[in-house]
């Protein structure tokens, strides 16, 4: 018999390989997987953990998690104010303040306009500031809405910034002026790093893509997507206390103004991960962001808002058109470049000018497997999504935002577009290699809610086991890592997650009892 570290016994194996689908057994030596079966298969173990029927799965991979963005929004840091009303916000604000060190910053995260009771009641009705300078009138106050493109202050937080406005709700790049402002806490990005790490690993979660960090995002979710955080993964990495598997997109500009410039200043010096195992934290390729989102009427749309506007694109230029080569361009630089591009785009005409520009790219300099992938594609068309295809890209869809938003999509658009949005079963279906993700801090970075949204939906939902491999295999293939991760097979890491379910269908619902990391027990045991 061959030794072994550790074999896992009896349980109900979901493996994401089409090879070998189910097993009962997986042996673990030196950090790999060296045997799956219905047996041991003559390998033995100084430890055997028994399953009891319990299911396993491959370590989960949430591949669009602002994991630093989402420490920094987390408790002790940050308030949940996704709440019902204004009314409802400025009393969870005074009970912070009346807990707070004198001046220290007030910060939260979630609410949103279409929710607020004022809001929805009196359309003209917005956020301002003087709504929390009542209750704060002492402390800086800024609250991040659900989705990272828009904060509501109170004065005192713009005058700290030297921000000068009328109103309180500030958007997109404006949101950057007072979010520099806001100091990091106490231990700095790494505890922050270190702590979210665990509550994945808690989670069953041991891979996440970090979709932007750099000098374009310093100011975005409290500094939690500049450079810093970046050198805050690379600080745990070199110390091994890094419990999950780190892929990185680099962010040269910022949410809105994507410039050629930019970027190419950015491809002159990328940040030197060297000594560090790309199997632990590597930098894959760049983050554009192209459009923004519906609430805030800035997705490109072919369909009209009820304002009449249609959006735009959110790159550098004064003009559509000039918009549109700027991003072109910047695929171009990204591509020829030989990395991979992740481009946020949501709306159906900035998906469509998307997949152009990534054609033009590849026809002028066609590269084999360059896997740039959309990110969110909410009104990615089947045109759209038969082009992605056809050039070998993919899409990151994130399903509890879908179930989330569709009252906002029916408001904005009506019906039609509710059944349509967020498209996992047309992307399959289409060939399109979809992931999946929570978008964290926008929603709870809980693999299970996004696999019950997906599985629960009609129409453009998936199968149970079609969902998982959303969170398993095809965020490896995004990684460029299916060869040696993201299923349960021979000569893959042992990165695995053992559930209380006892049947698939448990899943969504029953607790992560142990986490293995390159055979490691990071969580349970």
């Amino acid at each position: 018999m061959t030794g072994a570290d550790l074999i896992l016994a009896g349980g109900r194996v979901l493996t994401m390989d089409a090879a070998l689908p189910y097993a009962s057994t997986v042996v673990v030596r030196g950090g790999e997987i060296v045997h799956v079966g219905e047996d041991a298969g003559g390998w033995r173990a100084a430890e055997t953990v028994e399953l009891r029927g319990r299911v396993v799965l491959p370590g989960l991979n949430d591949s669009h998690l602002h994991g630093v963005g989402y420490g920094l929004h987390r408790p002790p840091f940050c308030l949940d104010v996704a709440l019902e009303s204004i009314a409802a916000v400025r009393a969870e604000v005074a009970r912070a303040v009346r807990q707070a060190r004198p001046g220290q910053w007030i910060r939260g995260i979630g609410w949103h306009p279409g929710r607020l009771a004022e809001c929805v009641a009196d359309p003209g009705r917005q956020p301002v500031a003087a709504d929390l300078d009542e209750v704060a009138p002492e402390h800086p106050v800024l609250l991040q809405d659900f989705s990272g493109h828009a904060v509501w202050v109170n004065s005192l937080a713009l005058e700290l910034a030297g921000v000068e406005s009328d109103g309180g709700v500030l958007h997109h790049a404006d949101q950057a002026l007072v979010q520099r402002a806001v100091p990091h806490p106490e231990g700095g990005l790494s505890a922050v790093a270190r702590d979210m790490v665990a509550e994945l690993n808690r989670l069953g979660i041991t891979s996440f893509t970090e979709p932007g960090l750099g000098p374009g995002g310093e100011e975005a979710f409290a500094g939690g997507m500049g450079t810093g955080a970046l050198e805050a993964y690379a600080a745990l990495a070199r110390s091994g206390e890094l419990t999950a598997r780190v892929s990185v997109l680099g962010l040269p500009s910022a949410m809105s103004g994507a410039s050629a410039a930019d970027t190419v200043a950015w491809l002159a010096a990328p940040p030197d991960l060297a000594g560090i195992s790309p199997r632990l934290l590597r930098l894959l390729g760049v983050k554009v962001f192209a459009d923004g989102i519906p609430p805030s009427e800035t997705a490109w749309m072919r369909e009209p808002y009820p304002s009449g506007g249609h959006g735009a694109l959110c790159t550098h230029g004064a003009s559509t058109g000039e918009r549109v080569a700027e991003l072109a361009e910047i695929v171009r630089l990204v591509h020829e470049a030989g990395w991979q591009l992740g481009v946020h785009v949501v709306g159906s005409r900035g998906v469509d000018a998307v997949a152009e520009a990534l054609a033009a790219a590849q026809d002028r300099h066609p590269r084999k497997d360059a896997r740039h992938y959309v990110i969110h594609g909410q009104f990615a068309s089947e045109q759209a999504l038969a082009r992605l295809a056809a050039l070998g890209c993919g899409i990151n869809l994130q399903p509890v935002l879908q179930a989330m938003e569709a009252g906002t999509t029916r408001a904005l658009f009506g019906e039609a577009l509710v059944r349509t949005e967020w498209p996992a079963r047309s992307a399959v279906e289409a060939g399109v290699v979809t992931a999946c993700s929570s978008d964290a801090p926008v929603t709870r970075p809980d693999w299970r809610a996004g696999v019950a949204a997906l599985v629960a939906r009609e129409g453009e939902g998936l199968d149970l086991e079609a969902a998982l491999r959303t969170y398993t295999i095809a965020p490896a293939w995004q990684d460029h890592a299916e060869t040696w991760k993201g299923s349960i097979t021979p000569g893959k890491v042992a990165d695995l997650c053992v559930s209380a379910a006892t049947s698939p269908h448990e899943l969504t619902e029953a607790p992560v009892e142990l986490t293995l990391f390159g055979g490691r027990v990071v969580h349970g045991g």
